[in-house]
């Protein structure tokens, strides 16, 4: 058997975007679907016969968008009779934890061509054929995974070995030991950085999202996989057709430089900004191009008082970390399971 894996979409209105001119559509919203039908379209050329996701389709939880809905679905539809999609709930596309729940994706499910292993229910599926175990995202998913084997394992979660796009890793309810004596391989969905971890007999993957989806993913290379069951080769395909983050360190020394690969990628359509890590000139930094200073920062006001509460200063903490918007949730959640775990006086 041979699939496509991918994650992670994220598919919003993104309304504080710019609309793009040729889709009208918000400008990530459009490179999003780029990548879709670039997906759908290398399957077809490919002779790939289904497209595995592995969660978080929706990005913003509780809201469905009459948007996201239709472009979701009429994808679906341009591809019935060529690709079988096998989709598993992310916690994104959930509506919270617990029992009940409902997925934003539960419209799919009239669709001929898709199967979608429900999270909602805390269900799993097991591909017998192929020896594939799915585990969708819920309130009781890691029973599941610990207490099953499979040759492959297809989930979303946190690996306490795996690291987010911020560099950070955190403290997890799995690690490798817990998969290495039940799987062979392993595909998921939760963390956006594009990432392999091969210890032993054990491989696992993150696909990672498809787009750049705000600054703190610049730089990355996004993609998805191309898994063959029967060989057992997994391949990395780059995803395009987005717009992408450039961050360029400037100093006195490599000003006129960075400024030129600045401008050329600007002129390809790209995000960029320059970030001054030294005291620079800037009169001849073009004024269409951002501009972050990192060369003074105040260390010793950092806007955290006494009358805060633990969880105000920890949100002051990822501000001042830069943690990514899309990342603080579970920060959030393993943050408040410290708390939790704590006594008051030791708080």
């Amino acid at each position: 058997m041979k699939f496509l894996f991918t994650a992670d979409w994220h598919l919003s209105k993104y309304g504080h975007d710019k609309n793009r001119e040729e889709t009208s559509l918000p400008e990530r919203l459009h490179g999003i679907k780029s990548t879709m039908y670039q997906m759908g379209e290398y399957c077809v050329s490919h002779g790939i016969e289904f497209m595995v996701i592995g969660g978080d389709l929706n990005h913003t939880k509780t809201v469905i968008y009459s948007i996201v809905l239709d472009i979701l679905t009429q994808f679906i539809r341009d591809y019935k009779d060529r690709i079988e999609f096998i989709i598993i709930d992310g916690n994104h596309d959930l509506s919270g934890k617990g029992t009940n729940v409902v997925s934003a994706l539960k419209g799919l499910d009239s669709e001929p061509n898709v199967h979608r292993i429900r999270g909602e229910k805390a269900e799993f599926y097991r591909d017998r054929n192929n020896d594939i175990l799915y585990v969708p995202y819920s309130h009781n998913m890691i029973k599941h995974i610990k207490e099953n084997e499979a040759e492959y394992l297809i989930s979303h979660f946190g690996l306490n070995e795996a690291i987010l796009s911020s560099g950070i890793s955190i403290v997890s309810d799995i690690g490798l030991k817990d998969l290495s004596s039940n799987y062979h391989t392993v595909l998921l969905g939760h963390y956006h950085l594009p990432q392999e971890i091969i210890r032993g007999d054990i491989k696992l993957y993150y696909s990672g999202s498809t787009t750049q989806l705000d600054w703190g993913e610049k730089h990355e290379e996004k993609r998805f996989l191309v898994v063959d069951t029967d060989t057992r080769v997994i391949e990395s395909v780059p995803t395009s057709g987005y717009k992408k983050y450039f961050e360029y360190e400037v100093t006195e020394e490599n000003l006129r430089e960075m400024i030129q690969e600045a401008q050329e990628m600007k002129g390809l359509g790209h995000f960029v900004q320059l970030k001054k890590i030294e005291k620079v000139n800037t009169d001849d930094i073009p004024d269409d191009i951002r501009i972050i200073d990192r060369t003074e920062q105040d260390i010793t006001n950092r806007g955290v008082t006494s009358s805060m509460t633990t969880m105000e200063k920890f949100e002051r903490y990822l501000e001042i970390k830069e943690i990514p918007e899309n990342e603080r949730a579970d920060y959030r959640e393993m943050f408040k399971k410290l708390v939790d775990s704590c006594s008051e006086e030791t708080l």
